[in-house]
């Protein structure tokens, strides 16, 4: 019987996908590196990166029947690493939502968080400061002072298509500033809170 290592990708695919977990740890040893070094692209730290590759490869391994009609064994893991990484931050990011989001961020008992909830709001209020005058005052009105469109509109003494264009362009600026001056997961986070501001400012 041949040693497990000589096994072609598509066999110990197969062999994964029938429950052999001796194939899996082959495919492990074989693949970690490679999925390593892609959440340490995005994530910028050695730990998370090494929690990541583990529960990308537990991921992979619960959806195992799925790996018998895989044909580009590369493409597939590089696809399950990237989904998986981002619904992650995703996740991470829309914890930090909610209607006050741009003003205080929430507070948590496990220290590290909190350090990394500072960080998050101290970049977010620097974003916000460099924004125009106008474009600040607005976004501040609706996203900290919990105004509607209208109201800002009434207030200011300006259409409301103008209030919805500033906001557009505030979060524009906002977005290019983190781009900027965030990195790895940081970035990823703020940006998909961004974006989620952008989309309840169209919707409004």
């Amino acid at each position: 019987m041949p040693d497990k290592l000589q096994y072609n990708p598509q066999e110990l695919l197969l062999r994964v996908a029938a429950g052999d977990e001796q194939a899996f740890h082959q495919l492990v040893l074989r693949y970690s590196e490679k999925v390593f070094f892609h959440a340490f692209h995005f994530l910028k730290t050695w730990h998370a990166a090494e929690e990541t590759t583990q529960d990308i490869f537990l991921r992979i391994w619960q959806k195992r029947e799925k790996l018998s009609s895989v044909e580009d064994w590369d493409k597939y893991l590089f696809i399950v690493s990237r989904n998986f990484l981002i619904n992650g931050l995703q996740k991470r990011a829309q914890s930090f939502e909610s209607t006050d989001t741009w003003h205080s961020l929430a507070v948590s008992s496990n220290p590290a968080d909190q350090f990394e909830n500072k960080e998050l709001g101290a970049l977010l209020e620097k974003a916000i400061e460099q924004l125009p005058e106008q474009k600040r005052m607005i976004f501040r009105m609706i996203h900290q002072q919990g105004l509607s469109q209208d109201e800002v509109a009434q207030s200011l003494g300006i259409a409301t298509r103008t209030v919805r264009w500033n906001l557009v362009s505030a979060v524009s600026g906002i977005r290019d500033f983190l781009h900027r001056h965030a990195s790895g997961d940081l970035f990823f986070m703020l940006l998909f809170v961004a974006d989620s501001v952008r989309r309840k400012n169209f919707l409004q």
